[in-house]
């Protein structure tokens, strides 16, 4: 899909990070459970460690906590700009067909085509906000 390609950390170690998750010291948890970020580990390791994730967002410490919610915040994101890139990719593609069909249309495709046309503004819209964050 859409996600973006990043370099996975390939010495992520799960034993190592299962340790560290564990570990006394906040700091050590909190990096830990930011590691798995998938905007820097990659969308297989987010997914294979997401309910050590999940557990980190119940912890004691507060940063911890903050750093769990941001992993999942970035998967949400990352998923869904991945789900609208291949609507409007599926958009896209509707508007070439209906460019090459002919230019005189009965009812329901002017109906469509302006339906079309609105998708069309939203995408554009999608495309600015995209581009300006």
């Amino acid at each position: 899909m859409g996600r973006k390609k990043h370099e996975v950390d390939p010495l992520m170690d799960d034993e190592r990070l299962i340790a560290d998750v564990r570990s006394p010291d906040g700091e050590v948890r909190g990096e830990a459970v930011r590691s798995l970020c998938p905007c820097h580990a990659g969308w297989e390791a987010f997914e294979r460690h997401v309910a050590v994730v999940l557990r980190a967002t119940r912890d004691r410490d507060r940063a911890v906590r903050a750093h769990a919610l941001h992993v999942f915040e970035d998967a949400a994101r990352m998923q869904l700009r991945g789900e609208l890139d291949y609507r409007l990719q599926e958009v896209e593609e509707e508007m070439a067909r209906r460019k090459r069909a002919s230019r005189f249309r009965p009812a329901e495709e002017a109906v469509e085509a302006r339906r079309l046309g609105k998708v069309r503004r939203l995408a554009e819209r999608y495309r600015r906000w995209r581009n300006s964050g």
